[in-house]
């Protein structure tokens, strides 16, 4: 698969990449139908932020699940889903206290400007639509990403 991967600043190339693969009962993998920019990846795009070693990047996406872990109960495969730039399960006393954001088992999402990517804690972290919205819609979706 191929995905965006920040070299250095101003270097960014969309290059292949590994395809994601379940690693936890509790994971899914998504295909992206549109991803973006967020005012956080300019930072080292900038310079402003240290790049390290070359990364991929981005954690704004909508798409669609692909697979589905054992532990993962309310996605199937098909299903458009809406992402989060911070995984939650949905289980922990900030979660359910309304501030998944802050989830005491949250992951960065960091790797979402690709064709696949496998989300942790899946069930917290993606939520379904009824159905599939209209292309059309798909950005504005990201504003809630």
């Amino acid at each position: 698969m191929r995905g965006a991967v920040i070299h250095a600043p101003g270097d960014v190339r969309f290059e292949s990449l590994d395809d994601p693969k379940l690693l936890h009962p509790t994971d899914a993998i998504i295909r992206t139908a549109v991803t973006c920019v967020c005012g956080s990846d300019l930072w080292p795009y900038r310079g402003a932020e240290p790049i390290g070693d070359p990364h991929p990047m981005g954690h704004e996406y909508v798409g669609f699940v692909e697979e589905v872990g054992s532990e993962v109960t309310s996605l199937r495969p098909g299903q458009f889903v809406v992402g989060s730039f911070a995984t939650s399960d949905n289980t922990c006393a900030n979660c359910r206290n309304g501030f998944q954001s802050n989830c005491l088992q949250r992951e960065f999402m960091s790797t979402c400007q690709a064709e696949y990517v496998r989300i942790p804690n899946a069930q917290g972290t993606l939520v379904a639509t009824d159905e599939v919205p209209g292309e059309e819609l798909w950005p504005g979706l990201l504003a809630v990403s």
